[in-house]
């Protein structure tokens, strides 16, 4: 370079919506640099012009910052600019990232309790460092004008904050305040205006603490929220939202949360980062409100993330605050949605005038005990739509599962899961799956040339595909789900999978679920399973988790104790299905293995909701470890690629017959199953190993499995990044488009 040089710079990554311009503007002006900054179609260019050194140091300092970028610099034909500036965006194909929703920053926060400022008490303070993003994006790149905040006319006061680089709002496309930004009303459920402004919050408060129900518009959706320390109000909540058993998270303040359960370090900066997440947190105690909220051991919380849930924590500590939807439909992110869909649930409605152009449901995640290790149990909103490093291949769309559906999209050496779309099984959620592919797609600016699905023809989302595109290419359940394992860790070589879920269609054509799979870098392939047994009446099972333990009873020759556990149940009918071949279908699912168990411990026999036996089970095998720490577990049986738990179940009737603690049975049982994985590792001779599925979803299992198998010197890669649930199979399907190039199938 010459001593007065200029240099063409392009930063490719996160550098729309997180303060990047303003970090450019101030980092040349303090080096005394001349030229401009702009968003692009690909993310973001610069131009520095100026002595040579200042250039150098000015792009050390940029590659030192914070932001998720790659940059490229080249030199350029000087222009003996007469300052820096930002000009206005440029209009190229879209390359760009775009980012995600920002939980409010402490900056914010003091301001908007701070009774001097002129952003007191106003729900919708923000600046470059946090507030709405993707759930505000109308189109690329990430300008006002693109977003719903384009009819909002800054005021003379926010357009000085917005043209002052020295201000932390400086070229905060957000920025608003209560004299010319979004405003809030309260509306009863006839949709009467009841009030507005800060009225309207004052009143919503005095209605939540008489123990009303309350649907509060937020930043990606609505959240039902009633006061959880009034358990008559939470009660309500149930019954009007058909909810009975299934755990409600909890909006908190950190003390509050602090008080109620046991928060380490790793869980406070996740409940107190950026992307604010619902934390899975074990309890202290047990407590007849916790219960109220939730049966299990463990209890959703999250921190107040937008401005308005702060002002309504501020005065209610204590929230239950669940998704603003009627059971297994969308959250409702419009208010004609909110009116119609949550009239029967709601009393009263506190909503605001910001569109939100991308609904995303509230992320859920949790820490390994021990490791630290973190794991998500769902991606949505403040991890979407940020992508993972993962070089795939170009332009793939992979369609995900139906339960629990994320797909994705790949551009560019990136990976892109969509928010958190559901369970495909009604019309208004596959409405939202078609409407957010059609939006991921253009923001991307992709026309997808590979297609992936699930095997199962009678899945919606494979349905929508085959329907959709030409010839989707089919990728069979559980090698997916290894495969996300493999993507997400780069893992190289050959890798043993351990895929344990509920059910997925297999290459047999019959049900799957307890699958040992073998990588080797080209192919999958299945190398052992859990031994086949039927589902008396089907899907039933997955709710009447009895069926599956009298259908392993009657399997194991010990129909005997099917009417001492199940008299009063119709039993008869399911054994004769299973004789009959009669609406029985033949399984291999470690899931409902789990539901067996805890059907004939007496723990549950009918599951309310996804998981319910397994999670009790979990939650006695952790009182017994905590109490005892036993070691024991029973026989079991690998018999060529058959893994046979006969012994097992002898070893628990006999533990029953013998008045043994059933919380000790189940920690015996767990032990069990973490042996059978470490025995399948040396039979065949794993050096590296993968687990994924909704069983893994069980802390005790996957923390005792990865500690067992480091111990012998096994490495072990898990899902973090994605679900390990049906929500992480699209970046499984993704991966394996690249090895299936001349098949159809895989």
């Amino acid at each position: 370079m010459k001593k007065h040089c200029a240099v063409l710079i392009k930063a490719v990554g996160v550098v729309q919506g997180v303060g990047f311009r303003p970090f450019v503007f101030n980092l040349a002006g303090k080096l005394h640099l001349y030229g401009f900054v702009r968003n692009t179609g690909f993310g973001a260019e610069i131009i520095v012009e100026g002595k040579k050194d200042d250039v150098v140091k000015f792009l050390s300092d940029l590659k030192k910052s914070k932001f998720k970028a790659e940059y490229t610099a080249q030199e350029t034909a000087a222009k003996r600019y007469e300052n820096f500036r930002i000009k206005e965006s440029k209009k190229t194909p879209i390359l760009s990232e775009f980012p995600s929703d920002l939980a409010m920053c402490n900056e914010c926060k003091k301001e908007l309790f701070s009774k001097n400022d002129r952003r007191h008490n106003y729900s919708f303070i923000n600046c470059v460092n946090c507030g709405p993003r993707f759930s505000i994006i109308k189109k690329l790149p990430y300008d006002r004008k693109n977003t719903s905040m384009a009819k909002f006319k800054m005021c003379p006061a926010c357009l000085a904050e917005y043209n002052n680089p020295k201000n932390r709002r400086f070229h905060a496309q957000p920025n608003a305040c209560s004299v010319c930004g979004p405003q809030i009303s309260l509306f009863d459920k006839n949709t009467k205006l009841i009030s507005v402004k800060e009225k309207a919050l004052k009143d919503a408060i005095k209605f939540l603490k008489s123990g009303k129900i309350v649907a509060v518009k937020g930043i990606g959706g609505y959240h039902l929220m009633c006061d959880a320390s009034n358990i008559n109000a939470v009660k309500l909540l149930r019954k009007r939202k058909n909810r009975p058993y299934k755990p409600f998270a909890v909006m908190a303040d950190i003390k509050t949360a602090k008080k109620l359960c046991r928060v380490n370090k790793y869980e406070e900066n996740e409940l107190t980062s950026s992307k604010a997440p619902i934390v899975i947190l074990e309890k202290k105690r047990k407590d007849k409100k916790l219960s109220a909220l939730s049966a299990n051991a463990t209890l959703g919380v999250m921190l107040a993330y937008a401005p308005i849930h702060h002002l309504i924590i501020k005065e209610i500590p204590f929230l239950a605050a669940t998704s603003g939807n009627r059971s297994d439909e969308p959250l409702s992110a419009r208010e004609d949605e909110a009116f119609k869909n949550l009239s029967q649930i709601a009393d009263y409605f506190l909503t605001h005038n910001r569109e939100i152009e991308n609904r995303s449901d509230d992320s859920i995640v949790r820490f390994l005990p021990n490791s630290g290790e973190k794991i998500i149990i769902r991606r949505s909103r403040g991890f979407v739509p940020e992508p993972l490093d993962i070089n795939i291949a170009d332009s793939v769309i992979a369609a995900g599962g139906d339960l629990k559906n994320n797909f994705c999209i790949t551009r560019n050496a990136k990976t892109y899961m969509s928010q958190f779309v559901g369970d495909l099984a009604n019309k208004s959620n596959m409405d939202f799956y078609a409407e957010s592919i059609k939006k991921m797609a253009s923001f991307l600016d992709v026309n997808p040339k590979t297609q992936m699905c699930d095997a199962h023809n009678g899945y919606a989302s494979s349905q929508y595909f085959k329907n959709k595109f030409q010839k989707p290419k089919i990728v069979f359940h559980h090698y997916a789900h290894i495969a996300s394992v493999i993507a997400e860790h780069n893992l190289k070589g050959n890798i043993l999978g351990f895929a344990f879920d509920g059910n997925g269609l297999g290459e047999d054509g019959k049900i799957w679920g307890g699958e040992i799979v073998i990588f080797d870098g080209k192919n999958f392939s299945r190398a052992a399973h859990l031994d086949y047994f039927n589902l008396p009446g089907g899907d039933l099972c997955a709710q009447e988790i009895w069926r599956n333990a009298a259908s392993l009873l009657h399997k194991y020759n010990f129909d005997s104790y099917i009417p001492k556990f199940f008299g009063k149940l119709n039993w008869r009918a399911a054994v004769k299905m299973i004789d009959s071949n009669i609406n029985s279908f033949a399984t291999s699912s470690m899931g409902r293995v789990f539901d067996a168990v805890s059907a004939i411990l007496n723990i549950k026999t009918f599951a309310a909701f996804e998981a319910e036996g397994a999670i009790a089970l979990e939650d006695a095998a952790w009182r017994a470890l905590r109490k005892n720490n036993i070691a024991a577990e029973y026989d079991f049986e690998v018999k060529n690629d058959v893994i046979d738990l006969k012994k097992t179940f002898t070893g628990i009737l006999s533990d029953l017959d013998n008045k043994i603690q059933k919380d000790i049975i189940s920690l015996k049982f767990h032990n069990t199953i973490i042996s059978v994985i470490t025995a399948c590792c040396k039979k065949f001779n794993a050096k590296t190993v993968a687990l994924s599925g909704g069983v893994f979803q069980n802390m005790l299992l996957l923390s005792k499995t990865v500690e067992k198998l480091r111990k012998k010197k096994i490495k072990v890669y898990f899902n973090q990044k994605v679900p390990a649930n049906d929500g992480g199979i699209a970046l499984g399907q993704a991966y394996i488009s690249k090895l299936a190039s001349k098949n159809d199938k895989i």
